[in-house]
């Protein structure tokens, strides 16, 4: 399954790294027998394998070393879906839920925490669309042209507080990797160019060498000058 790609500060404090500047994954799961577990990350648009190994006594860990904090996402076989996990170079632990990957705690990561509040907030989003869908279907199944109409408005004004939202979560966290991240999945080709140009030069000069902005510019030299994208 390939993952949808769709959502701190950079100075991270020296504690929360190994000595050598790398990082150490544990992953704890009491149902996980000894399933291969492996570890991808994104390089352009395609997965790239970063790691696998077998869980024993419930036990995994993956090592390694990123030059910049990146999400990364782990499989375990046979498990219903993949946990993205933002990958800094520190000691990060994970108590790994095998039957909700999604409940599983990670800790450890300044980067992944924050990616988490995001996705909380976020997800009140999703909830709603879901609950406009479902009366969507109702009002098809019974031709209730007018309620189609309302519905179909709710749903433009939904899109554009999606919008809103992740564009405010940037700006106030510009510090952060992970607003790097939501700025070059689905928010970028929702923004006309000249905002997105104005969000990208606030970003500091730490962040302007993150993979993902390089993906942002990539973009956006394609694009003619507020032509390319527009604001639902």
């Amino acid at each position: 399954m390939k993952p949808q790609l769709l959502l701190p500060l950079i100075a991270l404090c020296a504690a929360c790294h190994n000595a050598d500047d790398s990082y150490e994954i544990d992953i704890h799961c009491t149902d996980c027998g000894g399933a291969n577990v492996s570890m991808w990350q994104c390089q352009g648009k395609n997965l790239n394998i970063a790691g696998a190994t077998v869980f024993e006594h419930g036990h995994a860990v993956f090592k390694g070393k990123v030059d910049q904090p990146q999400l990364m996402y782990i499989f375990v076989e046979d498990a219903i879906d993949y946990l993205p996990v933002f990958v800094e170079n520190s000691d990060i632990d994970i108590d790994y839920v095998f039957a909700r990957p999604s409940r599983s705690v990670v800790t450890g990561s300044v980067c992944h925490k924050k990616f988490s509040d995001f996705l909380q907030s976020y997800s009140a989003y999703s909830d709603k669309g879901t609950g406009i869908d479902k009366m969507i279907e109702n009002a098809e199944e019974n031709s209730d042209t007018l309620m189609l109409q309302r519905l179909t408005e709710n749903i433009r004004v939904l899109e554009r507080e999606k919008v809103d939202f992740q564009r405010q979560y940037v700006v106030q966290n510009i510090n952060s990797p992970v607003s790097a991240y939501i700025l070059s999945t689905d928010l970028m080709y929702k923004l006309a160019c000249s905002e997105l140009d104005s969000v990208t030069a606030l970003f500091p000069d730490e962040i302007k060498g993150s993979i993902y902005l390089k993906q942002v510019a990539e973009y956006r030299a394609k694009m003619p000058n507020d032509t390319a994208a527009q604001n639902n």
